[in-house]
Parts: C-alpha cells; structure tokens; sequence
C-alpha cells in the first residue's frame, strides 16, 4: 500500500524510498568486486593500484550517493512521523558504514607497495626488497578489503530494512490520519454510550433482540446494524444471545468519536435515563 499524498508534498518520499533500494544494489555490486578481487593474485604495484583506483572511487560515490536520502528526509513531512527519530540515525549509520569502507580501501591502496626506487638511488638486491615489500603488502592488503567488504555487506542490508521500515511509519501514519466516517447525532450518541463498555446485545421476552448498556442509553438495533456495518463496533459472536454478547468500540469507532466533536464541538451525551425523563422528573432529580 502507498503512503497518502498527504505525507509527501515537500519531498517524494516514495522516490527516497526506491533509492535506498537502489543504493543497497550498488553496495551490493561493489562488495561482490572487492571480494572477487584476489589480491594474492594480482601482481603488487601498479597492477594493483589500477584495479582498486574504480573501488575506490566508486565507494567515495557511494558515500555522496548515501547523503541524498538523509539529506532530504530531513526536515521533510517523514521527520515528524513516528519512528523517523530510528530510520534517520540508521541512515547516518550507513554514511559513518560506507566512509569506513571508502576508508579501507584506501588503506589498501595506501599499503601497495609501487615499483619505485628509493633515497640514496637503486639497492644491490634492489629485487630482493622489491619482493620483500610485496609479500609483507599482500596479507596486509587482504585484510584492508575484507574489512571494507564487510562494512559494504551491512550497508546493503541496512539500506533495504530502512526501505522497508520507513514504507511502513508511512503506512501506519496514513493509516491513523485518514478520515473515519462521519456519523449522525443518534449514532454518536450509541458510540458514546457504548465506547464507556458493558454494553451487550440480548434476547429477551419472546426473542427480541435489544442492546443493553449501563447507563441505559436507548440504541435501536437499527442503529447498532449501521454502526456494525461500518466497522464502528464489534460484536463478540462466539458468546450465544441469550447470555449476551458483549459490544466493544472499534479504533476506527473512537476516530468517528474523536472527530465528530472535533467538527460539531460535541462534549459528553446526557444519559439516556436523564433525557428521557419527563420534565418534572428531571426536575425531582435536581432537587434532589
């Protein structure tokens, strides 16, 4: 399910989405070439540097790539979704995750040891230094990229879990911001009465079937059908009539609730026993 429009009109926050998944793709490709790169096998010196100067810089593009997202999140319609607090310090993780693996493998290139001659001009066993250098560079080399492999390797999975969680904040805030149904006096009236709980629904008499609450508020099974129908109210069916079912106010009831007073400025429904009262009994009542 999409987010609602309503959650993305500053940035598209779908597209930051398919971006995350696109950017673990890319860290998953650069992770597969720096494990297949067999440094024991790749001849020291330029050899080397010409195969790690792409990875490289591939992973300093990644760590500009990793910014975008974060950058536009930020202070966008999802930073004030609940949740977002987790999903922007993680994707800060995963910038501090690929400068690490940028960071490694420039350590390996750093440690290739390049066909060069030092102060004081050529050695006698200039060769013999030569591969000297190189057999201390290669385990030293082998241990820079399995280091930057395996920050690469967490990024691509963090990538695709904040993809995953943040498609969710949206879904869950859209899902608590929509619109309940509007409702009418009498059925706000039933909801109100029934939201207080002990309300059941009974057969009595010659099987007629009423709602009894506890402040005996008068609700027609008309009434409790459309609310029903709606999705306002549960009946609890696996209890028979005529012990009475018990009635309970759905989320989406308390939303029809919430902004029914929000849009009528409704406070609390007297109860049924006082509004039916005749006038001199109300008034017995208050002196009382």
């Amino acid at each position: 399910m999409s987010p609602e429009p309503l959650l993305t009109t500053a940035v598209d926050l779908n597209e930051q989405i398919n971006q995350l998944r696109h950017l673990a793709h890319h860290f998953k490709a650069l992770h597969n070439r720096v494990r297949a790169l067999d440094i024991a096998a790749v001849a020291p010196g330029t050899e080397a540097l010409r195969q790690l100067t792409p990875l490289v810089l591939k992973s300093q593009e990644l760590v500009g790539k990793a910014l975008l997202p974060l950058s536009a999140l930020d202070g966008s319609p999802y930073a004030a979704v609940s949740g977002s607090r987790q999903a922007l310090n993680a994707l800060g993780a995963v910038i501090s995750g690929a400068s690490q693996a940028s960071c490694d493998l420039a350590h390996a290139l750093a440690a290739n040891p390049l066909d060069s001659i030092g102060f004081g001009g050529p050695h006698q066993d200039e060769e013999g230094i030569r591969n000297a250098r190189h057999a201390r560079a290669v385990p030293e080399m082998a241990g820079h990229l399995a280091d930057a492999a395996h920050q690469l390797n967490v990024c691509e999975s963090a990538c695709h879990d904040l993809a995953t969680y943040i498609t969710r904040d949206l879904e869950r805030a859209s899902t608590n911001t929509r619109q309940a149904p509007k409702i009418s006096p009498t059925q706000y009236e039933a909801l109100t009465s029934l939201a207080k709980g002990g309300a059941t629904m009974q057969t009595r008499g010659r099987g007629s079937t009423i709602v009894l609450t506890p402040d005996h508020t008068l609700i027609t099974i008309a009434t409790f059908q459309s609310l029903d129908k709606r999705g306002l109210v549960h009946l609890d069916t696996s209890v028979p009539l005529y012990q009475g079912r018990g009635i309970t106010v759905t989320a989406e009831g308390h939303r029809a609730l919430a902004q029914h007073r929000a849009r009528t400025g409704a406070t609390t429904v007297p109860t049924a026993a006082t509004a039916t009262m005749p006038p001199a009994a109300v008034k017995r009542e208050v002196r009382r």
